[in-house]
C-alpha cells in the first residue's frame, strides 16, 4: 500500500469516527514529518557541510520544528482534513507560524538590554523571515497554486514530482511555478 493510499485510508477511517483512526493519523504524521525532517538535515549536511550553522541553529532545526508542528498539529481541528493534500497543506500552515513565532520572539529579545551575545547579523536575519511571511501573505492571496507549491518545497523539502502528485498538476508546472514565485518574491523583497 503505498505512503498516499494509506494516509488516505486513515483520514476517511477517521472522518467516519473511529478514534483509533485519530491515534493512527497522529502516529503517521509524526513518522512523515521525521522522514522529512532526516531528508532536510541531510540535505542541509551535503549543501552545507556537518558541521554548520544552518544545522546547529535552533529556529532552524528541522528535527525541534517537526516536533514543534506534531505537539501544535495534535492541538488543532483536524476537521478541514480530507485528504494527503489537505494534510500537508496544514503541516506547511504550522511550521510557518512556528518559525515567524520564533522570529518574533527574537525580535521582542532584540529589544531588551543586550547581553553581548546578540549580533545584528542573527537580528537581520528574523527581520528579514518577517519580511518574508508578509510577501508570503500577499503572495499566497494572489497566486495559491504556486505559494501552496513553494511552501511545500521549502518548509517540507518535498521534491518537485511529490509535489506535482499532492497538487495534482505537472511536474513541469511546478517547476514553472517555483520559477516564478522565487522570481516574484525576489522582486517584491527588493523593492
Amino acid at each position: 500500500m503505498t505512503t498516499t493510499t494509506k494516509l488516505t485510508q486513515i483520514i476517511q477511517t477517521w472522518r467516519e469516527g473511529d478514534k483509533q483512526a485519530e491515534s493512527n493519523l497522529y502516529q503517521f504524521a509524526y513518522l512523515e514529518l521525521r522522514a522529512l525532517a532526516q531528508q532536510e538535515r541531510q540535505r542541509n549536511a551535503k549543501k552545507y557541510g556537518s558541521n554548520n550553522n544552518v544545522l546547529a541553529d535552533s529556529v532552524n532545526n528541522t528535527t525541534t520544528l517537526i516536533h514543534d508542528a506534531y505537539i501544535k498539529l495534535s492541538k488543532s481541528e483536524l476537521v478541514n482534513i480530507k485528504t494527503k493534500r489537505d494534510f500537508f497543506l496544514m503541516v506547511t500552515k504550522i511550521m510557518r507560524q512556528i518559525l515567524i513565532d520564533n522570529a518574533r520572539l527574537l525580535q521582542a529579545k532584540k529589544r531588551q538590554p543586550s547581553t553581548g551575545s546578540d549580533t545584528s547579523a542573527e537580528n537581520d536575519k528574523f527581520e528579514q523571515l518577517i519580511i518574508v511571511d508578509k510577501a508570503l501573505d500577499n503572495f499566497s492571496v494572489r497566486y495559491p497554486r504556486q505559494s501552496n507549491a513553494l511552501k511545500l518545497k521549502y518548509l517540507m523539502g518535498m521534491k518537485n514530482h511529490e509535489i506535482s502528485q499532492l497538487l495534482e498538476c505537472s511536474s513541469s508546472l511546478i517547476e514553472k511555478d517555483l520559477k516564478f514565485s522565487r522570481s516574484w518574491l525576489q522582486r517584491y523583497m527588493t523593492g
